[in-house]
């Protein structure tokens, strides 16, 4: 039987996608200076508010979300306004600023005027990542036992691998044209491909590891939980309506959270509050 275009076009796109990774040419762009030096400074455990503040005052788009941030509801229980960046920054800790930088590059990454002619799919995959940040916030900060600022890092990078699917498939019209074969497509590699940019990117290992949880997920649960661990719970969750979440918090990943179905109700309280924050700030 002769192949239809789609499937010939699906199957030269795959090949491609194999060379890409096979000769390191998986690449998007590189985040704005100010995520890099952001990201950078941390890593100095001494570095302190005055010195991330300076790099984050010529960026005055960060600054004005740092502020919306600081002065929401979820940071700002007071009611007192936050005038300061100085003040703001310290009010959110450095972690979240950075994770702010880190969401807004990745928003302006994912909306480029670049994309505009497939900007339906890649909003998809705009909001799927903002909920799996802030799912994978609430069900850190629940747990207990991974970074819960790490954990929102993780859930807004492991989509990253379905944009550059997407940007790769516009030169096969065929086959980006065809919904189900792109998704299964996506499904099946934006896992690797997305491990290899977040990599190049210079992310730390815990991270770029948590993109692919087929590769790097340890089943067992006596182990420490590791983000890859909440990335994947968080995933399952997702895929259901929150009246699901309570039977499906019941299997082997949650025990390794040392979670179970009656932090369902904690879990879903913190996610709606943490995704109404983040899309406040950014919108």
């Amino acid at each position: 039987m002769q192949a239809t275009d789609t499937e010939s076009q699906e199957f030269e796109f795959v090949k491609q996608l194999a060379l890409d990774l096979a000769s390191d040419k998986v690449n998007l762009p590189s985040f704005p200076a100010v995520v890099i030096k952001i990201r950078d400074l941390l890593e100095d455990e001494e570095c302190d508010i005055a010195q991330v503040s300076k790099i984050v005052s010529v960026d005055a788009v960060l600054v004005s979300k740092l502020f919306i941030f600081a002065n929401s509801s979820y940071h700002n229980r007071s009611g007192e306004a936050v005038t300061s960046l100085e003040v703001a920054m310290s009010r959110l800790g450095l972690q979240l600023v950075r994770n702010t930088a880190l969401s807004l590059a990745v928003k302006q990454l994912m909306l480029a005027e670049k994309h505009k002619s497939i900007v339906a799919d890649v909003r998809v995959i705009w909001s799927t990542s903002m909920r799996l940040a802030a799912l994978s916030f609430a069900i850190a900060e629940k747990s207990g036992h991974v970074d819960e600022e790490t954990a929102f890092m993780c859930g807004l990078l492991h989509q990253i691998g379905k944009l550059y699917i997407l940007t790769r498939a516009k030169d096969y019209p065929d086959f980006l044209g065809d919904k189900t074969s792109l998704q299964e497509v996506q499904d099946e590699w934006h896992p690797q491909i997305g491990r290899s940019i977040v990599e190049a990117w210079g992310f730390p290992e815990n991270v770029s590891q948590s993109l692919d949880p087929k590769e790097f997920r340890d089943e067992r649960t006596q182990l420490q939980p590791a983000p890859v661990d909440v990335v994947c719970a968080g995933v399952r969750l997702l895929s259901m309506e929150e009246s699901d979440w309570p039977e499906q918090m019941q299997e082997s990943v949650w025990k390794k959270l040392r979670l179970d179905e009656h932090d369902a109700t904690a879990i879903a309280t913190s996610y709606r509050e943490k995704l109404a924050t983040i899309q406040q700030s950014l919108a």
